[in-house]
């Protein structure tokens, strides 16, 4: 059995999630509900917008460890096109904060380049233009349907 057995994340905190999810909030970051994946024993999740393409997202588990990663934006049908490790802002919240933690197994270093792809596909104007399309549908089904 390794330390990717036995914890969740590679930092482990000393303190009460709901402080550490507290001060990530204060920080900027926010839950994207009902759009992310939970993972076993995670006990939240939030994501930060760092550019109009780029989020970071923190995850917190039911171990005390957090995980911490950046990626396209879920604004794309392309997420998570380039997803990578990304620890470094992380371990300056806990500073700044005063939140004990260990590092529990070695951390990568944080990318200097997250490949983005050149043509992006945003997702909403789909749904918005698929759904007007059928309910336009649907209402000419409905009047040659009354003839």
């Amino acid at each position: 059995m390794t330390l990717y057995d036995i914890y969740k994340g590679p930092i482990k905190v000393f303190a009460d999630m709901k402080r550490i999810r507290e001060a990530l909030i204060h920080e900027g970051f926010f839950d994207p509900t009902p759009l992310q994946v939970q993972k076993e024993g995670q006990v939240f999740g939030l994501v930060k917008k760092i550019s109009d393409d780029l989020e970071m997202h923190v995850r917190g588990y039911d171990d005390f460890t957090l995980e911490s990663e950046i990626e396209l934006s879920r604004e794309y049908l392309e997420h998570p096109y380039d997803c990578k490790p990304f620890y470094g802002p992380l371990l300056k919240i806990l500073h700044r904060y005063n939140i004990p933690f260990t590092i529990m197994r070695p951390l990568p270093k944080d990318p200097e380049l997250i490949r983005v792809p050149k043509n992006k596909t945003p997702w909403k104007p789909i749904i918005i233009v698929g759904s007007i399309s059928l309910v336009g549908f649907g209402l000419i089904w409905l009047a040659l349907k009354s003839k």
